[in-house]
């Protein structure tokens, strides 16, 4: 079964966003300083706002924050896993084994009204996703 979020009337399927490298369908700010698969231009967003994966079962869940990669330079890859997007001046001295940390956002994520922890809950058809002023409708 599909599953969309509609962000401004513009609708995006979550499962499309995959790939063999990309796992986790990150959402934040539009920022050069962390790259996000669903970038909003919204200054009350945070950087690592939430992240959507899919379990085996194919269920997706919505988590509050995301995982990201330590980069010594400060780059956050598109993958989150090692990047290389420094062009080989990178002085991570485990490139082949990075080292994750759970970013929390500033402002909490919300679904149907209530706070989102980092263990994640599953969506349905019709949650509402909150962010300050920014919903996220949520299409199955």
């Amino acid at each position: 079964m599909k599953t969309y979020i509609i962000i401004n009337n513009k609708e995006i399927d979550l499962e499309a966003n995959l790939s063999r490298a990309r796992t986790i369908i990150t959402l934040g700010r539009e920022s050069e300083e962390a790259w996000n698969v669903i970038a909003v231009e919204d200054e009350r967003v945070d950087l690592f706002q939430c992240q959507f994966t899919r379990t085996s079962e194919g269920v997706w869940m919505v988590h509050n924050g995301q995982w990201r990669t330590e980069c010594p330079k400060g780059i956050r890859s598109r993958l989150q896993h090692a990047c290389n997007l420094c062009m080989g001046r990178c002085v991570n001295p485990r490139p082949a084994h990075p080292t994750y940390s759970w970013r929390s956002p500033e402002i909490p994520t919300l679904l149907n009204g209530t706070e989102l922890n980092h263990e994640g809950v599953e969506l349905k058809d019709g949650d509402v996703i909150e962010v300050g002023e920014l919903k996220v409708l949520v299409k199955t």
